[in-house]
């Protein structure tokens, strides 16, 4: 009778031996599965920026030629910044982005920015769009202010 339950017990530890290795291997099947997704997650993300810029630069592109390219307050301040090469210095100018206090986030529309940083928006709009209106060779009102630095990144 001891042999048989000892046997028996034997059996039990040779089965939990084995079900603690498949364990552990589909514990590493697991971890793979999820890097694995992770990475795709990230591709995907990655892509979809890409996709994103692109539509934005057709956009621009193509409002540039029908002569409507206007900035308007829901517009994105990275839109903004793809429109003119010097839209970046305006806004420095207005203390919105170019310096640690008054950093803006890319995906904020130009009227949350300005609310955030306490800044009124129509004097903004009115550069941005004038700076815009001599790139598409209509007649500014005025020349258009630039801060006298120099942004390097």
């Amino acid at each position: 009778m001891v042999y048989i339950a000892l046997l028996i017990s034997v059996i039990g530890l040779g089965m939990a031996w084995m079900c603690h290795k498949k364990n552990a291997a589909l514990r590493d099947k697991l971890s793979e599965t999820n890097s694995r997704i992770y990475n795709l997650r990230r591709e995907n993300i990655d892509v979809q920026e890409n996709v994103e810029k692109e539509i934005m630069a057709l956009k621009f592109e193509i409002l540039k030629l029908q002569g409507d390219l206007k900035v308007n307050p829901e517009m994105k301040i990275g839109e903004i910044m793809t429109i003119h090469p010097q839209a970046q210095q305006v806004l420095a100018g207005f203390h919105l982005g170019g310096c640690s206090s008054c950093s803006v986030d890319d995906r904020q529309s130009l009227a949350e920015a300005a609310a955030v940083n306490g800044r009124e928006l129509e004097p903004i709009l009115a550069a941005l769009n004038t700076l815009v209106a001599g790139e598409n060779g209509q007649q500014a009102a005025e020349p258009v202010k630039v801060p006298n630095i120099q942004l390097h990144f």
